[in-house]
């Protein structure tokens, strides 16, 4: 009877000591949407993954609606030049796709494993968002919202 209080009261001891919510995945969704021209909307969503305040992954979702095929096929190319740089880096990953009057792009960025200095020689500017081989989530967030003019909740 000894032995079992003893190791329950260790128990509690190392969940107090080690902090039971520390290591606390938590979501944070952000959302733009809107008229490109006549015909065309966009949607997106940026699903940002984290623990504490630094970002785990991000998984983002354009759909781009147009009547008009040549719109859809010009918004891949531009979006296929964008995400073509980093085919090679491991744990950046991307699908686009049309399919009738819709174009899906999908990208998933696993900053937990990610070769964060391949993604700076990639792309300079991708130093705003890494410090230190790590993305803050207020930082990604705020890049969201006033660069981007989305919504985060």
């Amino acid at each position: 009877m000894k032995k079992t209080f003893l190791v329950a009261v260790m128990v509690c001891l190392l969940v107090v000591v080690t902090g039971c919510n520390k290591g606390k995945t938590k979501t944070l969704t952000c959302t733009l949407s809107g008229t490109v021209m006549e015909g065309t909307t966009i949607d997106t969503k940026y699903t940002i993954t984290y623990t504490g305040k630094y970002v785990d992954k991000v998984e983002s979702v354009e759909k781009v609606k147009s009547n008009q095929p040549t719109i859809l096929n010009a918004y891949k190319q531009t979006v296929e030049a964008t995400y073509s740089p980093y085919k090679d880096i491991k744990y950046y990953d991307y699908d686009i796709k049309i399919d009738g009057d819709t174009l899906t792009s999908t990208a998933t960025i696993n900053y937990a494993k990610i070769d964060t200095d391949a993604m700076i020689k990639v792309n300079s500017s991708n130093s705003m968002l890494i410090k230190d081989g790590k993305v803050k989530v207020a930082t990604i967030k705020e890049v969201y919202e006033t660069q981007l003019g989305a919504t985060c909740k």
